[in-house]
């Protein structure tokens, strides 16, 4: 008798399985959105964390994980592209007006990567891919 009480429903077993990754994907939103007011410092924690995570994660959560690597990539490049931008450019003349569009679209880029994170975050939440 007790031995099929310790047991786990099956319906209980296909649930966890379905959910694992779910708090490291978390984890990794935590970051992101932590980093937008860190000077994007916590975001390499975070992409580091899905890199390691996502290989066991279920396949709708791998979703946010391979999405959450993309973001950061994307957002690493785009912010590098405007840096070499402005250290190039700054020292000419011309530049200034230059360095002034890179760092609005670092702004802007900055304000995209925290709403697609709060956007995934609750996507995650409510069990749903990205």
């Amino acid at each position: 008798m007790t031995e099929t009480a310790n047991r786990p429903l099956p319906h209980e077993a296909q649930y966890a399985a379905a959910d694992h990754g779910k708090v490291p994907a978390f984890i990794v939103y935590a970051l992101y959105i932590a980093g937008v007011f860190s000077a994007h410092l916590l975001s390499p924690i975070g992409v580091i964390v899905a890199y390691v995570t996502r290989a066991e994660a279920s396949t709708w959560v791998r979703t946010h994980l391979d999405s959450q690597i993309k973001m950061f990539w994307t957002v690493f490049w785009w912010i590098v592209g405007l840096g070499a931008l402005g250290v190039v450019l700054t020292p000419l003349l011309v530049g200034i007006p230059i360095l002034i569009v890179a760092v609005i679209l670092a702004f802007i880029l900055t304000i995209w990567f925290g709403v697609k994170s709060v956007m995934g975050l609750v996507k995650l939440i409510n069990g749903r891919p990205v």
